[in-house]
């Protein structure tokens, strides 16, 4: 081992680390010697985590705020929290209470004593030992975060230090907030929360984000004028991709920040708690279309498809679903994977309207891959004519390299035998056709 490059042995590390194995396997590499310490050492703090938060993890803290070059090795963090009340109080010593009370001063100025009371109460700890609080003293001080991820089931607190850092406001008035932070994950914890999706604008102003992924995430307030309290930038998120939208009408907040967006896949769900949902919390594919217009030249991939919930509702209630309207302007798009009425207009028996504009005619000529699900089985032949124009334009879309037909376990068998002449027409012209599930 001592013959080994420190490249090498630093690679063993990093791939340690992605592999998600614990902190403690760093810690022993460095008790090996004293090169490998030099050389793991810096690892250890690399990656932090609030799984296992305890009064133990609050004197890291502490020592993180002591130590900018160990805050500047923090390249991911993982956030997790519960409410305050489901621990028990916490027992503030003297060296913490000074040091909660030089924190705050540092984050809020004279105007805010209200705000900063509030985080004196929740770090004190005395209804219950406070994960959020303490999380976002940490959160202040890593400067060279590359990832982000939170899991938390509320927030009262954290969204305060985010919408600072957005604003430019104290502590992060005299710099550039997380200048290399590339992606954000919101992966719900618990199995009936969700994440507002006002809590994670506040990325959108950051230099470095490209890339934001979710699941459950709720858009419960559709006359948020968040977006507007934050300093229009440039904006350098390229990548959305959210598994779950509750309440969901399309990110419509989120979009309007972007300016060169390069992917969306947006899945569609009822939240579990959910009963009814409102004409304004229900997806929109027109309006959709229109938010997502400014990236016609910019968009490759784009993916729009409900849950099985929201799916029911729709059967439910006899909604109708609108088409989306043609995709011809978007010069850049690659990949498409659409509803099957939001490519065709479809009547209450199932058929396609008489005007509709044939799919020929409205998707883009860059298209390499269509995927198409919840196929109406009564409206099969209108489709299956639809495709057929498709591949008799051939000529016009030259990079078109696959149709896939998605559908649930019940129908795949039927779809099949409904769609096996559309099958070798498409070998004929060197298309791939797949029918199966939809892919999340």
């Amino acid at each position: 081992m001592d013959r080994l490059p420190t490249e090498l042995l630093l690679t063993i590390g990093r791939h340690t680390q992605q592999d998600r194995c614990p902190q403690s396997t760093i810690y022993s590499l460095s008790l090996c010697c004293r090169r490998f310490h030099n050389i793991f050492s810096p690892l250890m703090y690399s990656y932090i985590s609030s799984d296992t938060f305890s009064e133990k993890f609050i004197y890291f803290i502490m020592r993180i705020w002591r130590e900018p070059e160990l805050a500047r090795q923090v390249h991911r963090l993982d956030l997790c929290w519960s409410q305050c009340d489901q621990h028990d109080p916490l027992e503030v010593d003297q060296e913490m209470g000074c040091f909660i009370d030089a924190a705050l001063n540092e984050i809020f100025s004279a105007k805010e004593r209200k705000q900063c009371k509030e985080w004196k109460l929740h770090l004190r700890g005395e209804e219950g030992l406070c994960a959020e609080a303490w999380l976002g003293l940490l959160l202040v001080r890593l400067p060279n975060l590359r990832m982000i991820q939170f899991g938390h089931e509320v927030t009262d607190l954290i969204s305060d230090v985010l919408l600072k850092a957005a604003m430019r406001q104290q502590p992060f008035q005299h710099g550039v907030p997380f200048p290399h932070l590339q992606e954000v994950r919101a992966c719900v914890a618990w199995g009936a929360s969700w994440i507002d999706s006002d809590f994670l604008t506040p990325f959108f102003q950051f230099p470095a984000v490209r890339r934001l992924y979710g699941t459950a995430i709720g858009e419960k307030r559709p006359d948020n004028s968040l977006k507007k309290l934050i300093h229009r930038v440039p904006c350098p998120v390229r990548d959305i991709v959210i598994e779950e939208g509750y309440w969901c009408r399309g990110m419509l907040d989120w979009l309007a920040l972007c300016t060169d967006l390069e992917r969306i896949s947006i899945g569609v769900e009822i939240q579990a708690d959910e009963y009814e949902i409102e004409e304004d919390e229900a997806f929109n594919a027109a309006t959709f279309r229109v938010a997502i217009l400014p990236f016609a030249k910019t968009l490759k991939s784009l993916r729009i498809w409900y849950g099985d919930s929201y799916n029911d509702h729709l059967e439910e209630t006899e909604a109708m679903e609108a088409p989306f309207g043609s995709l011809r302007a978007f010069t850049a798009l690659q990949q498409l994977t659409f509803r099957h009425d939001h490519l065709l207009r479809l009547s209450c028996d199932g058929t396609t309207h008489p005007d509709l504009e044939p799919l020929s005619d409205s998707l883009p000529q860059s298209l390499v891959s269509l995927e198409i699900t919840d196929i109406v089985i009564d409206s099969h032949i209108e489709l299956r004519s639809e495709l057929s124009k498709l591949l008799l334009s051939r000529s016009s879309f030259p990079h078109l390299r696959q149709i896939r037909l998605c559908i649930s376990n019940e129908d795949e068998d039927e779809l099949d035998h409904m769609f096996n002449g559309l099958k070798l027409e498409c070998q004929t012209v060197g298309i791939n056709f797949i029918i199966g599930q939809i892919r999340v």
